[in-house]
């Protein structure tokens, strides 16, 4: 199955290779003897902030094909629906077949990609002579070649999610600054931090739990270090931003997380393309008073998660 990493927003842009041609031999059996020329359409937005509404359905034998198409001049495609790639990328793409097998890559050496990945439709020209092939190879995945109708992404209606309370800077609370907090952090980079130390402690599966209605409950735990104590989490992040201060404020049992980013120059994105993943993220606090006795923490501007402060895995 292909694996989850989180986005949102659309782009749409195609990409083409060039290479020698492949051949048969007398026998009908196809032999490798070069790369074909194909052009890559990534052919939908990132789905459902990296979720598309049909990889949901985990198990589903969906999950594992690629579907024999046609495009509007009658040219054949394959399309694989939601296939977890790089947001981006520029490179020249190759095929090859062996035997029932048509493999489609590109050489990440030679190609320019984007930090970030996401869940998008995939369409793949190819040539007539490989419509026949059995089996679809792509970034190490392998698909059933199928010509049944491919399957239709039903709408769905984006849920309403509640704002965070505001705070005037006036009230009291804690500005943070020992915090990781964006895509692709490097435990190196960022060893001087008290946050980085605890950030890859915890399991990372062992962040969330359901309850009794079956919904998903997520944690920040909570690891200790004399006065202060590291809350760590898991979160989506836009490829492009970085969290460079958090000014957290108690009300009641909750502590308000409320973000303050930068534009991380060196992540390229294509214009209205937006792109996001979840990682681990953390951040210090000092462990005293309403702080010390906080149960729950809301990350951000909304009230999409609420995180149950949880204690951490031992160092």
């Amino acid at each position: 199955m292909k694996k989850f990493l989180s986005c949102c927003v659309a782009f749409s842009l195609a990409f083409w290779a060039c290479g020698d041609d492949s051949s048969s031999n007398s026998n009908g059996n196809h032999a490798l003897t070069g790369s074909n020329r194909v052009d890559l359409q990534m052919a939908s937005k990132c789905l459902d902030n990296g979720l598309g509404v049909l990889y949901k359905k985990a198990g589903s034998d969906e999950l594992d094909k690629a579907y024999l198409v046609e495009d509007s001049t009658g040219n054949n495609q394959i399309l694989v629906p939601e296939l977890n790639d790089y947001c981006g990328i520029m490179a020249d793409f190759k095929s090859k077949r062996l035997g029932d097998t048509l493999e489609i890559w590109f050489d990440l050496e030679d190609a320019a990609v984007t930090s970030c990945m996401c869940i998008k439709d995939h369409l793949f020209s190819i040539k007539s002579s490989d419509a026949d092939a059995k089996y679809f190879k792509y970034s190490g995945d392998v698909f059933e070649v199928t010509s049944e109708p491919a399957p239709e992404r039903p709408e769905i209606e984006e849920p309403v999610i509640p704002d965070a309370p505001e705070f005037d800077e006036s009230e009291p609370h804690q500005k943070v600054t020992d915090v990781i907090g964006y895509c692709d952090a490097s435990p190196d980079e960022n060893e001087n931090l008290l946050s980085n130390k605890f950030r890859l402690v915890d399991s990372w599966d062992d962040f969330t739990e359901k309850g009794s209605d079956g919904e998903i409950i997520p944690y920040a735990r909570m690891h200790f270090d004399g006065d202060d104590v590291v809350l760590v989490f898991e979160a989506t992040f836009d490829c492009d931003k970085k969290v460079e201060k958090v000014n957290v404020y108690p009300s009641n049992d909750t502590l308000y997380a409320k973000t303050e980013t930068s534009v991380i120059e060196s992540v390229k994105l294509e214009p209205n393309e937006g792109c996001g993943c979840m990682t681990r993220a953390a951040f210090k606090l000092k462990n005293e008073g309403v702080y010390a006795d906080a149960k729950y923490m809301v990350f951000d501007n909304h009230m999409e998660h609420v995180y149950t402060l949880k204690p951490g895995t031992e160092k």
